[in-house]
């Protein structure tokens, strides 16, 4: 899924869903997720346990997008989505033609997912209106099919796998909840509502299954929990992340990977872990916000730690920690958000030693 070109907000899906809540039925109030900007790296920064990434997978066969960090690239198998604040360009990987998809009237590009020769693209109206708009697109017949039912809610996390997307969409009395909808045909239902005064963001999904975060509107900071949905379409409470301090999770081959905030006053800065067959394997210091599963596996970005070290995407095989990327900046370097379709990661880069945008196919 591509969001944006470069690292987001920190609590930057907290506050577009909290932010439809408010608009829509007076719900939760915004978080205290305002935080200052990462320091620039220090060797007293360290972690003397920090795991380093020992595992095989190593490296990933890295290729430039041929776009600067300047777009909003997603690479996908055969296409290859740039997306601007009015519009998405799907250009072919081989030979064809452009498909072109403009922003909706009065709002902007938001997500933009793509899988296969299928996308789908939503659009924000910032605060203005508690509804969304999104289009679902052929990309062989260059044909883009409003969503209209359930009606998508302003802004939010969304996700898809293969021909199935998860999002947010209004219920009854304004609860804000989990839509499914199957790309090729339209077809989609309502699912799980969030209790009121809480909602969810930070939506994942692979063929290990669907992961969200929940939150409330505790003050003076939201109480969160990951989970992961059952057969039923229901959130399950992961076991492990200590309570209210998880954000990123995402189901894997072994269990769950997920991420926990030590300390409220840095947001940006988690600790991540997963399960391996019930047991809990740490996988050191990251970045809030960048978790991405791809081609069976999870990829999360470690900022520097000291000014020697580079800005890292870290590995997770469901065995394994390795590390996949490493930036060519050392200390003031860090990585955009990682993103994902049809198994191939693209990841932006931006140091002092220069900025590069890349990709690589997982499998």
């Amino acid at each position: 899924m591509l969001r944006t070109r470069a690292r987001t907000t920190l609590a930057g899906g907290l506050l577009v869903a909290l932010g439809a809540l408010t608009a829509c039925a007076g719900g939760a109030d915004e978080p205290d997720g305002t935080t200052s900007p990462t320091p620039e790296p220090t060797e007293q920064t360290t972690e003397t346990s920090e795991p380093e990434g020992t595992g095989t997978a190593g490296p990933l066969d890295w290729q430039p997008t041929g776009h600067t960090v300047e777009d909003r690239v997603l690479r996908g198998a055969g296409w290859t989505a740039v997306a601007t604040e009015t519009q998405v360009t799907f250009e072919p990987v081989g030979d064809g033609e452009p498909v072109v998809v403009p922003a909706v009237e009065g709002r902007t590009v938001d997500a933009v997912l793509l899988e296969g020769d299928r996308a789908v693209v939503s659009f924000s109206a910032g605060n203005a209106t508690p509804t969304g708009a999104a289009v679902r697109v052929d990309l062989v017949a260059s044909t883009p099919t409003e969503i209209v039912s359930p009606e998508p809610a302003n802004g939010g996390s969304w996700a898809m796998h293969d021909d199935s997307l998860w999002y947010p969409t209004l219920g009854e009395g304004g609860a804000y909840c989990l839509a499914t909808l199957a790309v090729s045909d339209g077809n989609g239902e309502d699912g799980w509502c969030a209790p009121a005064r809480t909602g969810f963001s930070n939506l994942t999904a692979d063929e290990h299954g669907v992961g969200l975060m929940t939150f409330d509107d505790a003050r003076p900071v939201a109480c969160r929990t990951v989970h992961v949905l059952d057969q039923t379409g229901r959130p399950q409470p992961v076991e492990g992340p200590a309570e209210c301090t998880a954000w990123d999770v995402a189901p894997s081959s072994t269990g769950v990977v997920w991420s926990e905030v030590p300390r409220e006053q840095r947001q940006e800065v988690a600790r991540f872990s997963a399960s391996v067959d019930g047991a809990v394997e740490s996988l050191g210091r990251g970045t809030t916000g960048t978790l991405v599963p791809c081609g069976g596996d999870a990829f999360f970005v470690r900022d520097p730690a000291r000014r020697t070290d580079p800005a890292r995407l870290m590995r997770w095989d469901g065995a394994a920690l390795s590390v996949a990327y490493e930036s060519e900046s050392t200390g003031n370097a860090f990585l955009g958000e990682p993103e994902c379709a049809d198994g191939i990661l693209t990841v932006s880069s931006f140091g002092e030693s220069g900025d590069e945008q890349v990709w690589a196919e997982v499998g």
